[in-house]
């Protein structure tokens, strides 16, 4: 059966239509929504998991006896060396250090020197000594920075398990705040998470 030209351009129309709406159909729709709110997307460790085991961990530690006793009269001086991923995903430990070291130095409780731009410090300390272009009248003196009496660091590790009804995720959060001096962790806390996704009637 020969198709005329208007009929042809009829189903062409039509065809492009409906691949138009499958593409509209698929495309997501983005809307903000509350960054406290609870994150249920999947058993992986999420926004919530962080807010939450940063806020109780160092809550914990900020009343601790230890802790209080020795911040007591004057902030000591700390370091936080960050976090380590024991687990078997990729979990932005940089954004748990930042989360932990904000709400370390908010407390007033902490004086706080950073261990992560010595090198940046070093070279321009160089500069300002070195190079022939700064006033040394204006130049900071060397040795003067203040050195850290304690170093806050820890880490997350995982155990996943499956069946053919439901996956389960367990995390163990640590962190550690150390002694410079004698070597000795004043202080350790410990944060459990566990999570368990039920399986659907087609796939996880």
């Amino acid at each position: 059966m020969k198709l005329s030209k208007k009929t042809i351009l009829n189903l062409s129309m039509a065809a492009l239509s409906l691949s138009l709406l499958t593409a509209c159909s698929s495309t997501p729709t983005v809307s903000y929504v509350d960054p406290n709110s609870v994150d249920t997307t999947s058993i992986d460790f999420s926004s919530t998991d962080l807010q939450s085991t940063v806020q109780q961990m160092v809550n914990q530690m900020l009343t601790a006896p230890v802790v209080v006793q020795l911040t007591a009269k004057t902030p000591p001086v700390l370091y936080v060396a960050g976090m380590t991923n024991n687990t078997s995903e990729h979990i932005d430990t940089n954004a748990i250090t930042d989360s932990i070291s904000t709400r370390l130095i908010n407390s007033g409780q902490f004086t706080f020197v950073d261990m992560t731009k010595v090198a940046a410090i070093k070279q321009q300390m160089a500069y300002q000594h070195t190079s022939g272009m700064v006033d040394q009248q204006t130049a900071v003196a060397m040795g003067q920075q203040i050195g850290a009496q304690y170093m806050f660091y820890g880490d997350v590790s995982s155990i996943s398990a499956a069946n053919s009804n439901q996956q389960s995720m367990y995390y163990q959060i640590t962190m550690k705040l150390l002694s410079i001096k004698t070597g000795v962790i004043v202080w350790q806390g410990e944060q459990q998470i566990r999570k368990v996704a039920v399986r659907k009637t087609f796939g996880w």
